[in-house]
Order: C-alpha cells, then sequence, then structure tokens
C-alpha cells in the first residue's frame, strides 16, 4: 500500500472540500447520503487530529444511523475502530472514538442514555429494527441483563419446553452472563431442578471445543455452531441418578463471545437432540441482538 504523507493525506482531504482547521470538524447534513459522506469526513479529520497518523489512509468501512447518531466504523493500517457521532444544530461531531469495539458502558460514560446506547450497538451488530419478542421465560429478567452487561445478548424467540413452569436465575456481569433454566424460584443452581442454561462468555485466542463427541454443525447467518450430545458417564450415573448426566449443548463464537446453549430432555435420541438446541440457538441467532 503506497504511503502517504501526513501532508498529502491532509491535502488530498482537503480537495473532497474539507478543512484541518478544528479538533472536532462539523458540516451540515441534509440527507443520508450526504451524512455518510460528511460523517467520513468528520471521522477521518478526528483521527488525525489524534497525532495517530501511521502514514496510511483510515478507510470508514461502515456507518450506522439511529436517531441523531451514527456509529462509524474504521479500519487504518494493522488495526480499525469505531466513533460515535451526534446530528445537534444540523451538524455531526463525535462524541468517542476508540480502537477496537465500542460498549454501551462506554457510551453511557459520555452522556448516552443506556437504552439508547444498546439499541445503536444493537442494530449496528445486526439486530432488526423491529425486534422479535423473547421466549417467555426470559422476559423478567432482559431488562436487568441489557442494564448490566455489556455483551450482545444472544437469546430465542421460543423455546419448545413443555410441562411444568420454568423460573430463570441470572449471573451477570459486565462481560458475560449465564442464565439458568429452573423448575422452582428457589432452585439456586442445583442441579436436580436444573434443565439448562443460556450464556455467553468472552473466547480466548486458542478457541476449540474440549469433548470427543462433538460434531460440526451449520447455524443461521453462516455461523459454525457445535453440536455435543447428552450422556451419562459411570460417575455421574452414581452420584446422583441422570441429572447428573451431561446436558445436550450447542455453542458457536460470535462477536468475540461464546454462546452456549445447554438443555436437558430435549430429545428422545441424539437426531432429536441435534435438531432441537440447533432450532434454538438458530432462533437467537436469527432474532439479533436484544
Amino acid at each position: 500500500m503506497k504511503s502517504l504523507s501526513l501532508l498529502s493525506c491532509l491535502l488530498s482531504l482537503s480537495i473532497l472540500g474539507t478543512t484541518p482547521l478544528l479538533a472536532t470538524i462539523i458540516y451540515p447534513a441534509p440527507a443520508i447520503a450526504d451524512d455518510s459522506s460528511v460523517i467520513r469526513k468528520v471521522v477521518l479529520f478526528d483521527l488525525f487530529q489524534r497525532g495517530e497518523f501511521s502514514g496510511i489512509t483510515p478507510e470508514v468501512t461502515k456507518i450506522t444511523f439511529f436517531e441523531s447518531y451514527a456509529l462509524a466504523h474504521w479500519f487504518w493500517g494493522q488495526g480499525g475502530g469505531e466513533t460515535l457521532l451526534i446530528k445537534e444544530n444540523n451538524k455531526w461531531r463525535t462524541v468517542v472514538a476508540a480502537s477496537g469495539a465500542l460498549h454501551p458502558s462506554t457510551l453511557v460514560r459520555y452522556g448516552i442514555p443506556r437504552d439508547t446506547a444498546r439499541t445503536i450497538i444493537n442494530l449496528d451488530r445486526g439486530a432488526p429494527e423491529e425486534s422479535l419478542a423473547v421466549a417467555e421465560p426470559f422476559i423478567p429478567v432482559l431488562p436487568q441483563l441489557q442494564q448490566q452487561t455489556d455483551v450482545l445478548i444472544l437469546l430465542p424467540s421460543e423455546i419448545p419446553l413443555r410441562g411444568a413452569p420454568i423460573y430463570v436465575s441470572s449471573q451477570i456481569e459486565n462481560n458475560q452472563y449465564q442464565l439458568n433454566l429452573e423448575l422452582n424460584s428457589k432452585c439456586r443452581g442445583v442441579i436436580s431442578c436444573t434443565i439448562g442454561s443460556f450464556s455467553a462468555e468472552p473466547v480466548g485466542q486458542l478457541y476449540y471445543v474440549d469433548d470427543p463427541f462433538t460434531k460440526e454443525v451449520d447455524l443461521a447467518k453462516g455461523i459454525q455452531g457445535y453440536f455435543i450430545p447428552s450422556r451419562c458417564d459411570g460417575i455421574s450415573r452414581r452420584t446422583e441418578s441422570g441429572f447428573s448426566c451431561r446436558p445436550s449443548t450447542i455453542e458457536w463464537v460470535w462477536e468475540g463471545s461464546i454462546y452456549r446453549i445447554s438443555l436437558r430432555g430435549v430429545g428422545r435420541n441424539v437426531s432429536e437432540e441435534e435438531a432441537i438446541i440447533s432450532a434454538i440457538a438458530n432462533s437467537a441467532i436469527e432474532a439479533g441482538p436484544r
């Protein structure tokens, strides 16, 4: 890639009708097409003003709009990042820019309401403009989850489990969560009354599924999943008669997190287990981040 001097980069941008005089450049933007052009100029000049010139011209690769906000992705040299902008008085200005991905908690620190911050990021990561309803057991816990974690939340629109009511207990941290499906409200994670879980946690640099029975499966949106059938080993049988058996599990990696669904008693055989739990995973993926 041809290396450019800082002067030549600034001159080339000036030809586009910009001027490197302000720390944050703002321009009127009467339409979305014009908005995109202006946002690109604002983002590029903001990056140059930060003094991180690398000899390579940065490129804005994607822009997502929501109300008066725009989230721009940029690539520069060997890395990239994101910039959040706001349009005030018909002019765009930078709110915050960072290498890597922006998270809801970061936007909140810059004065963006939490619900708005999550909506912007969810839309940018593929959520539909009109979100699908979440499966009934997750309805009570979803608002708490949205407020307390930065993880993109993937939950299905329905769960094909019938019979007794299902209760959900949660373990939520900023970068991970686990929702346990339980048969009574006082289960507190006890194996004998827990029928499954939905979780997400950071993925390590060397990700692999450590189970000899793992089967690769194709999930929605071209995602590679890994299915592990339920089974009982000798130790499990001796300890707690069936309930300690390993549940059916499916997991996949997306946007820096490992998503995992584990359920007990979802099928009469391995093929049925795979079909049911894959359908649940696809429902979560297709619904997009919550």
